[in-house]
């Protein structure tokens, strides 16, 4: 009787896959041919990278990005940029070109106020000043 059922628990526990060994077991050391396998791509992120650059791709970049600067350092209850409001959201470089923003002299700034200077500074909006010779004026020197 012992022995049989020593033989029903030795068929039972090989059954069951219960490992030999370290080797058989499920938490074993992946393949080699798994570690050197690629990942797939991802698909979203190949969308995002294949937009063409073009100026207006750009400009509207830029323009997204002094909105949200603006909305950062904008006093929520004037929906202005002061001073003080600006040295809260950590924007340096509005507190220190402060005075050359603020046209209208009133010591807060609006969105449009901000994008005017901005713009002003932005080498995409102002056109190309190389002036080109005419053709005739090229001198050749032997």
């Amino acid at each position: 009787m012992r022995q049989i059922f020593l033989m029903v628990l030795l068929v039972l526990a090989t059954a069951t896959g219960v490992p030999a060994s370290a080797k058989d077991s499920v938490l074993r050391r992946p393949s080699e041919h798994l570690l050197l396998r690629r990942p797939l791509p991802d698909p979203t992120l190949a969308s995002k990278t294949k937009s063409p650059i073009t100026p207006e791709a750009v400009r509207d970049a830029v323009d997204a990005r002094i909105r949200s600067l603006f909305v950062r350092a904008a006093d929520p209850s004037t929906g202005r940029v002061t001073v003080t409001s600006a040295e809260n959201a950590g924007l340096g470089y509005f507190t220190g070109h402060f005075a050359a923003m603020d046209s209208n002299r009133d010591s807060s700034l609006t969105y449009d106020e901000v994008k005017d200077f901005l713009d002003a500074q932005s080498p995409i909006e102002k056109p190309a000043t190389i002036e080109r010779p005419a053709i005739g004026d090229i001198q050749i020197i032997e």
